[in-house]
């Protein structure tokens, strides 16, 4: 018999069953391996490799189709390493996602909480005249009714604490949670605002030259005719967000998401796209020229009429 390991031999090494064993091959992550004279699987040194890949690659959180386009692109080729570390990207991208919507209705499930403990008393206590004795449905909507009214002032609160602070010479505002603040033509240049949560919110013409953005969470933030020069923006969530003649010259976008987000006459001379995901993106008439777009992925993306030397702009699908 040839040397090789048996199907149950090769299983136990990766505390694996057959059956993922049988399943991988069905999918093509592992060739069909060779046959013993008595019909049994005998496994190579090559596929023990391979397995070995594929069980790392999980590890880094990659799907077993993401694993199969890696195997198809070689694996010792650079092109799969690019790939690789899109995927990653991606992972991470969507990962952040999941936590801007759980920390968004944490605070939102927290805010009702709040009001419902406010208008109900604890087990055992009388009810008074300032209780709640409506049904349960009219209670619910109690809720969300002081709830909202609470959050909005709130809001509107924080964004006039946050000028304040700034006109009286602070700029650090990292990580503060505005989420649908109005902020239009608030003039915050040169602060802090890395990891601020700023999604839905308006700071349309807003100036925000120098301003230190990056990982912050801007999807569908309006910026309409924003002042982003130089702006810091890199790994920044701007998924579906409107940059409509906003002016981005010389940022700094490296890794940031502006899937789907509107960028029509937008300037972008000079700035630093690279890694960065425009899946879908408006660009029409935005100026691109000297703009770095190295790894970024324009697919699906409306560059009519944009200017500038797009020859490098990578149109491909993942």
């Amino acid at each position: 018999m040839s040397s090789g390991l048996l199907i149950g031999e090769l299983a136990n090494q990766f505390g694996l069953s057959t059956q993922a064993i049988r399943y991988y091959e069905r999918l093509g992550l592992l060739t069909t391996p060779q046959r013993t004279d008595n019909g049994y699987r005998l496994y190579s040194q090559e596929a023990l490799e391979r397995l070995k890949f594929i069980r790392k690659a999980q590890n880094f959180g990659l799907s077993l189709q993401e694993i199969k386009q890696l195997i198809e692109l070689d694996i010792y080729s650079p092109s799969s390493h690019v790939a690789f570390k899109k995927m990653l990207q991606g992972h991470l991208q969507e990962i952040d996602q999941q936590i801007y919507k759980l920390t968004n209705t944490s605070q939102i499930l927290r805010r009702k909480f709040e009001q419902t403990n406010y208008l109900i008393p604890e087990p055992g206590k009388v009810y008074s005249l300032s209780d709640y004795q409506g049904s349960l449905l009219s209670l619910m909507e109690e809720v969300e009714k002081k709830a909202q009214i609470n959050h909005k002032a709130n809001l509107i609160d924080k964004a006039y604490n946050l000028l304040q602070l700034y006109s009286s010479g602070e700029r650090n505002f990292r990580g503060i949670e505005l989420i649908g603040a109005k902020l239009n033509e608030a003039i915050l240049n040169g602060c802090d605002l890395s990891c601020a949560e700023l999604m839905l919110a308006s700071l349309n013409e807003a100036c925000l030259e120098k301003t230190k953005l990056q990982g912050s969470y801007l999807s569908g933030a309006d910026l309409i005719g924003a002042d982003l020069r130089e702006a810091e923006l890199t790994r920044a969530d701007l998924i579906g967000s409107d940059l409509t003649d906003a002016d981005l010259t010389n940022s700094h976008l490296i890794s940031c998401n502006l899937g789907g987000a509107c960028l029509k006459n937008a300037s972008l001379k000079g700035a630093n796209l690279s890694e960065a995901i425009l899946i879908g993106a408006d660009l029409q008439g935005a100026d691109l020229t000297g703009a770095m777009v190295l790894g970024s992925n324009f697919y699906g993306a409306n560059l009519e009429g944009a200017k500038g030397d797009l020859r490098d702009i990578e149109t491909f699908q993942d």
